[in-house]
């Protein structure tokens, strides 16, 4: 992209949404960056649905990867109640940044779903660097299977989404996290960053609590089951 490309866009994007949330857009970004740069990482770079669809024709479900903001993330975390048993899934793991993250917030066990063989091999050699470099202790799980698929376990019980895919998928995850509490009772927490079948997931899980949180521009529904 030129110079000049790239003003037009940046010109594009202060007329549309405003010269303040341009710029807490960009400092995330930049944060974004440092994060992958301070644990020699690569969490940053976009991967395309047309790359994904290489590998599985799961992908026509899916959205192309693009890691979860830390900034925003970070915040969420600071607010949320997190015990030290609590077992932290993010369904759609992508490269692992947001298991990296929660490693830093007190959960015992991290785990990803991820249903692109590319992907969780980049997320494992991603999380091995960032362990040697922070000396985390937190137990590290990268699973590489169709979300639809995965077989909720008992122990847990915080499930993280960043929009990873359309209501088809969505509904076989959902009911499958259903089925888990129905089998075995406990709270559980789903975390869901972007959420645009936010209507078509609470006629599904039908949530005790919404808690609804606008973070560095980021829009966030928590729900308590």
């Amino acid at each position: 992209m030129t110079i000049r490309n790239s003003i037009k866009k940046l010109y594009s994007k202060v007329r549309n949404q405003g010269l303040k949330k341009t710029i807490v857009d960009f400092l995330t970004l930049l944060y974004d960056y440092y994060f992958d740069f301070k644990n020699r990482i690569d969490t940053a770079s976009w991967y395309s649905i047309a790359d994904l669809a290489k590998e599985n024709d799961v992908a026509k479900h899916a959205v192309l990867y693009q890691g979860t903001k830390i900034l925003p993330l970070a915040s969420l975390f600071k607010r949320l109640d997190i015990k030290e048993d609590q077992v932290f899934v993010d369904i759609g793991s992508g490269k692992g940044r947001v298991l990296m993250l929660a490693s830093k917030y007190g959960f015992k066990k991290v785990k990803g779903i991820e249903f692109s063989g590319f992907l969780c091999l980049i997320a494992e050699q991603n999380i091995e660097k960032y362990k040697a470099i922070n000396n985390s202790k937190t137990h590290f799980e990268i699973i590489n299977i169709d979300a639809a698929k995965y077989q909720i376990g008992y122990d847990e019980n915080v499930f993280f989404m960043y929009n990873p895919f359309d209501e088809f998928i969505m509904k076989k995850v959902l009911n499958n996290i259903m089925d888990s509490i129905e089998e075995n009772k406990r709270e559980v927490l789903v975390i869901y960053v972007n959420p645009v079948h936010r209507h078509f997931l609470e006629n599904i899980i039908k949530p005790k609590k919404v808690t609804n949180y606008n973070l560095w521009n980021v829009e966030v529904a928590v729900y308590n089951i």
